[in-house]
């Protein structure tokens, strides 16, 4: 294995960066975004989409910080499963 890859939905709800949105956070989401992330801190993917009005800039680098914390969350529960 070269490196770990996990993979997280952010979106912004009600105009506050939101990370792992729900259902129903989802479906009223101002954006909407997933994000492909290596524990290296590459990006293998990132999709995204305004639902409304666009997004800025720094609303993407919002959702960025929300992902790489996510992805460090689930890249350690990996290690955690691979190491049992």
């Amino acid at each position: 294995m070269k490196d770990q890859v996990a993979a997280i939905s952010c979106g912004i709800y009600q105009g506050v960066p939101v990370l792992d949105l729900d259902y129903d956070e989802d479906s009223k989401a101002d954006a909407d975004a997933n994000f492909v992330l290596t524990a290296s801190g590459g990006i293998v993917e990132i999709q995204g989409t305004a639902e409304g009005a666009p997004f800025t800039e720094a609303d993407l680098q919002a959702l960025m910080a929300h992902a790489r914390e996510g992805t460090a969350a689930l890249f350690a529960k990996q290690r955690l499963a691979v190491d049992k």
